[in-house]
C-alpha cells in the first residue's frame, strides 16, 4: 500500500506535461513483472480503454485506441491512417502543433491546405470556410488543435465542427493538452477524432497515447492504404479487438499507472479538476499582474491551463537566469515557443493545487526584486 512506502521528492512542474503525478500514481508503476500477452494484462487495458471513453462520454459512439509513445505518435497515427489517398486535410495552424499537423500530413504526401496565422492569432472560421470552398474537391478532413500550448489559446473547436459539418467533412482534433482538463461531451459535439497522451491532464506518466475515434469514421478508415507499418490507426483498434492483446510491446508499467490516474480522476470529478485548474490560474494570473508581467493574449482567448507571458524588456532579465533560480527551489518552467511576441510559459495541469501557485508567486516575486527587474 502506498502509505508504506517513502513519499517521493515533490518537483512542481509547471511545464505542460510531463505534468506533476500523485505518489499513487507513482508507484502504481511498482508492479510484478508481467507479460503483455497474458490475459490479466488484456484486461487492464480493456479497462483503460472503458474509462478513457467514459471521460468524454464516447463509450455508445466511439472506439478508443491505445499506443505506445507521445502525443505526436498518435497525432502521427491519426493524420496517416484516416485521410485517404484521394482525401486531404485542411490544418488550422496558430501555434506550433498545428504547424506539426501539418507537416506531418506532407511527410506522408497527403494534400494539405494550410491556414497558418501568427503564432497566438484567433481563427476565423469565415476565413477557413473561404479555403475550403477554394479547395473543396482535394479536402475529406479539418485538423485543429483544442488547446494550443504554443501560446495556451483555446481554439474554437465547436465552430470548426459546424463547420465539418456543413462542408461534409471529418474533423480531427488534437486534444493532447485539454483531455480530462475541460470537460468534452462526445454526445453533444461527436467530433470524428480526437487524441490525447497519458501525461497531460490525466495526470499518469509518459509514454502511452490514444485516440478516441467516432466508430463510423474509425471503420471508414479500414479502407485507407497503409501509410505506417507501426502507426496504423484501424490495425491497432482491430488487432485489439481480435486478441485482447496490443500488437506491439505496450509501455506496461506506464498503464499501470494510467490505469490509477483514470480512477483519481474519476474520485476527483471532471468537473472539479476543472475547477481546480482554473482556480490555480485565477490565482496565477492574479498573481502575474501584481508583480508586472504582462499576458500574451486576452482573457477570453485563454485556456486556463497555460499562460504565455510577456518577457520582461528589462536588460537585467534572461529567461535562462530565472528558470536556474525556479529550478534550484523545485519549480519547472517552460520557454517560448516562437509566438508573435516573444514569450516565457507557465502551466497549472497535473497535481498542482492553489497552495503550489501561491509558493510560487512567492518565489518569482522574490527573483524579480533580487534581480531588480522594474521594467515589464
Amino acid at each position: 500500500m502506498i502509505h508504506d512506502l517513502p513519499p517521493v521528492k515533490r518537483n512542481i512542474l509547471l511545464n505542460p506535461g510531463p505534468a506533476t503525478t500523485t505518489d499513487t500514481v507513482k508507484y502504481a508503476q511498482v508492479v510484478p513483472d508481467i507479460c503483455p500477452r497474458e490475459k490479466d494484462f488484456g484486461q487492464v487495458v480493456e479497462h483503460i480503454l472503458a474509462d478513457l471513453l467514459k471521460v468524454v462520454h464516447g463509450e455508445n459512439t466511439h472506439q478508443c485506441v491505445l499506443f505506445g509513445g507521445s502525443g505526436t505518435a498518435v497525432m502521427d497515427a491519426v493524420i496517416n491512417s484516416v485521410v485517404p489517398h484521394d482525401g486531404g486535410i485542411l490544418v488550422v495552424a496558430n501555434g506550433a502543433y498545428g504547424t506539426r499537423m501539418i507537416d506531418i500530413a506532407e511527410s506522408y504526401g497527403i494534400a494539405c491546405v494550410r491556414y497558418e496565422l501568427p503564432y497566438g492569432d484567433y481563427p476565423d472560421v469565415s476565413a477557413a470556410e473561404d479555403l475550403i470552398k477554394a479547395n473543396r474537391s482535394r479536402l475529406s478532413h479539418i485538423g485543429i488543435i483544442h488547446h494550443e500550448t504554443t501560446t495556451g489559446m483555446l481554439n474554437p473547436i465547436e465552430d470548426f465542427l459546424n463547420l465539418a459539418k456543413t462542408c461534409r467533412l471529418d474533423i480531427i482534433v488534437d486534444t493532447v493538452s485539454s483531455f480530462a482538463g475541460i470537460p468534452i461531451d462526445l454526445r453533444k459535439t461527436p467530433y470524428d477524432h480526437i487524441f490525447s497522451s497519458s501525461n497531460k491532464c490525466i495526470q499518469g506518466m509518459a509514454g502511452a497515447a490514444f485516440a478516441i475515434s467516432r466508430t463510423e469514421a474509425l471503420e471508414r478508415s479500414k479502407s485507407v492504404r497503409k501509410r505506417s507499418y507501426y502507426l496504423n490507426l484501424y490495425q491497432q483498434h482491430s488487432g485489439f479487438r481480435k486478441t485482447r492483446q496490443m500488437p506491439f510491446t505496450p509501455p506496461v508499467q506506464v498503464l499501470y499507472a494510467l490505469r490509477q490516474a483514470i480512477r483519481e480522476y474519476f474520485d476527483e470529478g471532471g468537473e472539479a479538476r476543472n475547477r481546480r485548474y482554473v482556480e490555480c490560474w485565477e490565482r496565477l494570473v492574479a498573481g502575474f499582474e501584481a508583480i508586472g508581467f504582462r499576458l500574451l493574449l486576452p482573457r477570453e482567448q485563454q485556456s486556463r491551463l497555460l499562460t504565455a507571458v510577456i518577457e520582461p524588456g528589462d536588460p537585467r532579465y534572461r529567461f535562462d537566469d530565472m528558470h536556474d533560480y525556479l529550478y534550484a527551489r523545485d519549480y519547472t518552467i517552460y520557454p517560448g515557443k516562437g509566438a508573435k511576441t516573444e514569450t516565457f510559459r507557465i502551466a497549472n495541469i497535473g497535481d498542482i493545487h492553489k497552495s503550489d501557485i501561491e509558493k510560487f508567486l512567492l518565489v518569482l516575486k522574490q527573483y524579480v526584486g533580487e534581480r531588480g527587474i522594474v521594467r515589464f
